[in-house]
């Protein structure tokens, strides 16, 4: 007996557009950008208040492509935030569902939606929801959290599906697993991270919405403390 095709629907949210893609197994049936007025999205007094306007958006992108809900299999957000956890791909349930939306992390982004949305549909079609690598995933060594000041300890804040998914595409051009090889990752976006990856662990980056790491389209990266504090001590104001 032949193993079964998944129909899958991925949903990733961004700052500017949702990207939503339906797929058999890795078939790609179809994909679409849905782009967002700056000035729509700023009708919403938060991020997650954004999920009704994004979910219609993707509903009337399924329908334009002949795609209804009770064929896809599992649906599939981006997750973002969380708490830190460990890569990997983690089935959506109430405590996710509560940080995603508060952002439990302290960080107010788009990311945050994919689990919320990959909900909505998945409980519309009965059918589960996921996340894969969210932005959140820490997997630093304890080497990498030192900062040379007691009591101050690094965590990471990458773009974590990108990075692992691209050391898993490599490996596997390689003949090998994401876990027997080693490589140095990078995403060039809106943001960029640099990350190194060992046996199948992402043990050191950046915390890019903490400051680290270099300057991006989006962020001005890290700056020297000494600078900063002399900025504030002229008495300029950030």
């Amino acid at each position: 007996m032949a193993d079964k095709t998944y129909r899958i629907l991925v949903i990733n949210p961004g700052s500017t557009s949702t990207k939503v893609g339906v797929f058999d197994g890795e078939t790609e049936v179809f994909t679409k950008n849905v782009a967002h007025e700056a000035e729509k999205l700023a009708e919403f007094k938060s991020v997650s208040d954004q999920m009704p306007y994004r979910r219609d958006l993707i509903l009337e992108a399924l329908a334009e492509n002949g795609v209804d809900l009770s064929t896809i299999d599992a649906f599939v957000g981006r997750g973002g935030g969380l708490l830190a956890l460990e890569g990997g791909t983690y089935a959506v349930n109430d405590v996710m569902l509560d940080h995603a939306y508060r952002g439990a992390n302290g960080v107010q982004h788009p990311a945050q939606l994919g689990s919320q949305l990959a909900n909505a549909f998945a409980t519309q079609a009965g059918k589960p929801a996921f996340v894969v690598n969210p932005p959140d995933t820490d997997e630093l060594c304890d080497l990498a959290r030192m900062t040379g000041i007691k009591g101050v300890y690094r965590n990471v804040h990458l773009h974590a599906l990108n990075l692992k998914e691209t050391a898993i595409r490599h490996a596997h051009g390689m003949g090998k697993r994401y876990d027997e090889c080693n490589f140095i990752v990078c995403h060039i976006g809106g943001g960029i991270s640099i990350s190194a990856h060992k046996a199948g662990k992402r043990i050191d980056g950046y915390d890019i919405v903490g400051g680290e790491g270099m300057m991006a389209p989006t962020r001005c990266g890290a700056v020297p403390v000494a600078e900063v504090l002399n900025y504030l001590e002229a008495g300029h104001s950030v």
